[in-house]
């Protein structure tokens, strides 16, 4: 299965993804097509982005309630951030 894009995601969610800045778009495509979890690390890597803006986004497609995160336990701890859709 190929990954999602923008078009391919429910009406709902393209809605209030429009609303965000197009790095939040694309921080919620690479969190849903993921096969998992993934750390702001790992997604500015795979991203090629810088951490602010990464992480920029990952808080407000937080506040919009479009991710969730939780602690990873390990040493030192991490966040790990996935998709609700």
């Amino acid at each position: 299965m190929s990954d999602a894009a923008l078009g391919d995601l429910d009406r709902r969610t393209r809605e209030r993804l429009a609303d965000l800045p197009p790095t939040a778009s694309l921080v919620y495509l690479e969190l849903y097509n993921a096969d998992g979890p993934r750390t702001l690390r790992q997604l500015t890597h795979r991203m090629a982005r810088p951490e602010t803006s990464v992480h920029r986004a990952l808080r407000q497609l937080h506040d919009e309630n479009l991710i969730t995160c939780s602690a990873r336990h390990t040493d030192p701890p991490q966040t790990e951030w996935e998709a609700d859709g």
